[in-house]
């Protein structure tokens, strides 16, 4: 009975630091700053679409914050520790997603429409996407997919599956336009995503577990997404 409530408690904590995430903080700043965000000045539009995201982090770090400075005077105070157990998870994870994202990609013949879109929000709003990709939006998403889920699962596997599946979910229904039955349908094969995408978020949800300090995913994240910025810059610049 037991296990039970705490699974409830735990998943019903999660659904509301994903609706705050996704949905609630977004529409709200998004109207705070409606007036900045539509203007012409291309370093104003750019400021106003990070403090949405910035505004987001700070409501839910508000939520979260005395377990999460908790982690983090942990974390200080022994860094290899966590860095150690973070790294070298991210490492496997790096590997299977790199191969299954080879094979994916071959298969369907595109990248993952995340990745697109990714690349050109990163080439058109740099202001707004270098601090979001690298440092929000990591942070973010170990929160809501790994502490927040944690508080539901006892089990290690348990864990690591479901918020794989989460994880990797949230980043191909980007490839959706509307949810409706026959456009998933059309876009089925972006599903596959889940794989590569899934995998990181699979190592990066066993690192927490394991460390029970969210910096042990939450760095390799970042580390993750900055390395994927440069290339992204890199290629650009070099016209591949």
């Amino acid at each position: 009975m037991e296990k039970c409530i705490k699974f409830i408690k735990g998943i019903l904590f999660s659904i509301i630091l994903f609706i705050l995430y996704i949905l609630v903080c977004p529409l709200v700043f998004s109207y705070l700053l409606q007036k900045p965000a539509q203007s012409e000045n291309f370093w104003i539009q750019n400021l106003a679409y990070l403090g949405i995201y910035a505004f987001t982090f700070l409501v839910i770090l508000l939520i979260v914050h005395k377990d999460i400075f908790r982690q983090f005077k942990e974390f200080i105070h022994e860094p290899k520790k966590y860095l150690n157990k973070g790294l070298s998870y991210w490492g496997y994870g790096l590997i299977v997603m790199m191969v299954s994202n080879l094979i994916v990609s071959s298969l369907i013949g595109n990248i993952a429409v995340n990745e697109q879109e990714t690349r050109q929000v990163l080439l058109s709003a740099p202001l707004y996407a270098i601090p979001t990709i690298i440092f929000f939006g990591p942070f973010l998403e170990e929160l809501v997919f790994r502490y927040g889920l944690r508080k539901a699962f006892d089990k290690k596997i348990v864990f690591a599956l479901f918020s794989a599946i989460i994880f990797g979910g949230l980043h191909v229904t980007t490839a959706l336009d509307e949810y409706t039955f026959a456009n998933i349908m059309a876009h089925i094969s972006e599903f596959l995503f889940i794989i590569p995408y899934g995998s990181l978020g699979f190592f990066f949800a066993k690192a927490y577990y394991e460390t029970d300090n969210i910096f042990s995913s939450a760095i390799p994240h970042m580390l993750h997404n900055s390395i994927s910025v440069l290339l992204i810059l890199i290629m650009h610049f070099i016209g591949v």
